[in-house]
């Protein structure tokens, strides 16, 4: 991309941090995600997009974690044993 087409601002707005930037989109590949997330526009079509992304790698890491064994879940009997009375 030429940076002479490029706008470039950071605002605050609620909380984010906007970058203004132009990019060329694949129109098939827009309309599949617009349909999928349920969005209508580029803004909110490309944002949704990048936050699901965001969203399935986080998942994903999460995951890997668990397979690794590297959290210790409370099992169905000791969630039992935890709600036994003590006396």
């Amino acid at each position: 991309m030429d940076n002479q087409y490029v706008v470039v601002y950071n605002r605050s707005v609620s909380k984010a941090l906007l970058h203004r930037t132009t990019i060329d989109i694949e129109i098939d590949a827009f309309e599949a995600a617009r349909a999928a997330l349920g969005t209508s526009g580029y803004r909110a079509t490309v944002n949704e997009a990048l936050r699901e992304v965001a969203r399935t790698a986080a998942l994903r890491r999460a995951a890997a974690v668990l397979r690794a064994g590297g959290v210790n879940l409370a099992t169905p009997e000791d969630i039992s044993a935890m709600r036994r009375p003590r006396a």
